[in-house]
């Protein structure tokens, strides 16, 4: 295991205080542990989709649009992929 410290706003501190309190996490650092290991890997999920994309050809500005309308973005956001 690898020892960080961490800087954390005041109230995300107290969060985790409260989770250890109420018995939810062994200890703070633990809190932090379990925050991490629910996120996903986005850096690995990125890679995998350009690796599809790839794959692929590439996506059109059709299906991009698509999707961005789907996700409630911007369609035409300049230097966005």
């Amino acid at each position: 295991m690898k020892r960080l410290t961490i800087s954390v706003p005041d109230e995300v501190a107290a969060k985790a205080q409260r989770a250890v309190d109420a018995g939810d996490a062994d200890s703070v650092s633990g809190y932090f542990v379990q925050l991490a290991e629910a996120e996903p890997d986005w850096v690995q999920a990125r890679a995998a989709v350009d690796d599809m994309i790839a794959d692929t050809d590439g996506i059109t500005d059709a299906d991009r649009d698509a999707v961005r309308r789907e996700l409630g973005l911007p369609s035409d956001v300049t230097g966005v992929a």
